[in-house]
Parts: C-alpha cells; structure tokens; sequence
C-alpha cells in the first residue's frame, strides 16, 4: 500500500473526549440524577443518603470550584449529625437535645450556604445565562434544590 491510502479494514478512529467542555464548563463533572430520586433516598435511608449527597459532592465542588467548602465545617457538621442520630434514640435532657439539634441546624446551613456559593460559581462558569440559586429555597428543600440546579445546568450547557 502506498503512503496516501488508508486501510479499509482498519478501525475508525474518532476523538470522542470532552476534555474541552468539561474545563469549560465545571458543572458538567457532576452526575446527572433525578431530584425526586434524591429525596425519596433520603427519605427511605432516614436522611443518611441526604448526607452522602453532601458529602460527595462537596468534594467534588472543592475540586473544581475556587469558592470551596471548609472541610472541618463538613466533619463537624457530620459528626453532630451522627451525634444528634444516635442521641434521639437514647433518653437525654430536653434542653440537652434541642442544644444538639440546634447546634447540628445552624452548622449544616453554614456548610449548605457554602457549598451555595461553589455550585453558584460552577453552574455559571460557561454558561450563557447566569443562574441564581434562591436563598429561601435553599434554606427548606437544600440538596433536592441543588440536584435539581445541576440537572438543569448540565440540560442548558450540553
């Protein structure tokens, strides 16, 4: 065969790598999954799904997103939370309960509002549009609401 003829027998060869979309636009790291599934995990697994989902994608946003999430908020936000777990199960003093359950509240919304600012900066870095997440929604529906942000930004960014 000679130098300017291809060999028809050989396999086709084609670059199917998306190395240039996903610098581009970060979002498109993440899994795409149902919002609806997200909640009924969570629902079925008592709320343990619903903290693997943080925790994921947590480290996930922290390495990709320059605005990323205290990793020692995250412990002690998971540490209250098996903390709060295990104590409901158990008789303690009311007003020691309500001080843990508190306590784990305000620490996860910290870690919520944190991990806001990096999907913020994720969904927006090559996007056309930019994308607002809702302070209200994300305080009472917080992880279904960012699943549903990311599906909707991996939808528009394809």
């Amino acid at each position: 065969m000679s130098e300017g003829t291809e060999n028809i027998y050989e396999a086709p060869e084609s670059n199917l790598s998306q190395d240039n979309d996903s610098k581009n636009k970060p979002i498109l790291e993440f899994e795409r999954f149902s919002a609806w599934g997200v909640f009924f995990l969570t629902l079925i697994t008592l709320g343990i799904y619903g903290v693997y989902w943080l925790y994921s994608r947590i480290n996930k946003a922290n390495t990709l997103a320059k605005n990323k999430v205290n990793k020692n908020l995250l412990y002690g936000y998971l540490a209250m939370y098996v903390i709060n777990f295990a104590l409901s199960f158990a008789t303690i003093p009311p007003m020691l309960s309500i001080v843990i359950s508190l306590t784990s509240m305000v620490l996860g919304l910290v870690v919520i509002f944190s991990l806001r600012s990096s999907f913020i900066e994720l969904i927006n870095e090559g996007s056309k549009e930019p994308v607002k997440l809702g302070g209200i929604l994300t305080v009472f529906f917080n992880i279904i609401y960012f699943q549903y942000k990311i599906n909707e930004a991996i939808d528009n960014q394809k």
